[in-house]
């Protein structure tokens, strides 16, 4: 059967592009987005990567969290073609929408992929937006919290930007089915927070959350994981100043 797999096309139609079997095999892992154009992409804008093989078939996924555009994907399947050097990634999305990401003169060398990226957005088969094309290096992560994030830890924030002050003592709580709790200290009791909804994914490195509080809009927040044991998890975020 044709197109059994993301990555398969069939060898008895010239029409269809012929698999790069050398590039399938090399981009297998996970890769978590370093910089785009050679300027270091914030921890807001970063993405994840995810190619699985089994047997003959590759998938893909990825995973980000981007709050000017309200996007939440944690790994979100995509259907995977590879023509030569070029991949093209087509995502399925809510409400009749369509991303194919073409992602082109792809070279994998070690631990860096690079690649030129064009996005195109669409619903009901109208284009309703376009990025790109972009030059973007991804570097391959061996990284796995899933598990190790999972349980009740106490914060302490520290920051270089006196934008953001010291906070008080708060403590977040994860748990396996991907939800999360945050409590306040009052009066010497832990006091959980109200929400309508509280969510949280660790792909990665990449450590995302997003919750909305009563009559308030929704709210994103990215870190990116340093470490994390039994008893100590330290994260860290870059983000971009108004003045650049």
């Amino acid at each position: 059967i044709c197109g059994a797999s993301a990555f398969t096309s069939c060898s008895n139609n010239d029409d269809n592009p012929v698999v790069d079997n050398s590039l399938a095999e090399k981009i297998v892992g996970k890769w978590i987005h370093a910089d785009t154009d050679g300027e270091t992409v914030t921890t807001d804008m970063k993405s994840v990567y995810t190619f699985t093989k089994n047997g003959s078939a590759l998938k893909g996924f990825y995973s980000m969290s981007m709050a000017e555009s309200g996007v939440w994907a944690y790994r979100q399947e995509t259907d995977l073609t590879i023509s030569g050097n070029a991949i093209t990634m087509t995502s399925r999305l809510a409400d009749g929408q369509q991303s194919v990401v073409e992602l082109t003169d792809v070279t994998v060398s070690g631990d860096d992929l690079r690649f030129t990226a064009k996005t195109t957005l669409s619903k009901d088969g109208q284009v309703t937006a376009t990025y790109g094309p972009r030059q973007e290096h991804f570097t391959r992560t061996e990284a796995d919290y899933t598990e190790a994030v999972v349980g009740l830890w106490e914060i302490t924030f520290t920051s270089d930007n006196p934008e953001y002050e010291s906070s008080e003592p708060y403590r977040e709580l994860y748990r396996s089915d991907g939800t999360a709790s945050f409590y306040d200290l009052i009066d010497g009791q832990w006091v959980e927070e109200e929400t309508t909804y509280n969510e949280y994914f660790a792909d990665g490195p990449l450590f995302c959350f997003r919750w909305q509080k009563p009559g308030q809009e929704g709210r994103h927040e990215n870190w990116e994981i340093v470490s994390c044991t039994g008893s100590e998890m330290v994260n860290k975020a870059f983000h971009r100043r108004a003045d650049g």
